[in-house]
């Protein structure tokens, strides 16, 4: 998947036309993107995707309110 149409802090470690996995899209999306980003992503993701990239980060308590959202408001 292409990052280009992304904002660039999001996918700050990657090169700017870089084409990666759609899984590491969308945990940079979820982890770092803004409220304009995240809304998005239920538009661009299946909720299958979603679930399956969130449950990753689920316990780690630096992501808990980042998960509470996606959790309540994405999915």
């Amino acid at each position: 998947m292409k990052i280009s149409s992304f904002p660039k802090h999001i996918f700050w470690q990657y090169k700017p036309d870089a084409d990666l996995p759609r899984r590491v899209v969308l945990e940079n999306l979820l982890l770092y993107g803004e409220l304009d980003d995240l809304l998005k992503v239920p538009q661009q993701f299946n909720v299958s995707e979603i679930t399956s990239v969130y449950k990753k980060f689920e316990n780690d308590k630096k992501w808990l309110k980042r998960v509470f959202f996606i959790k309540n408001i994405l999915i």
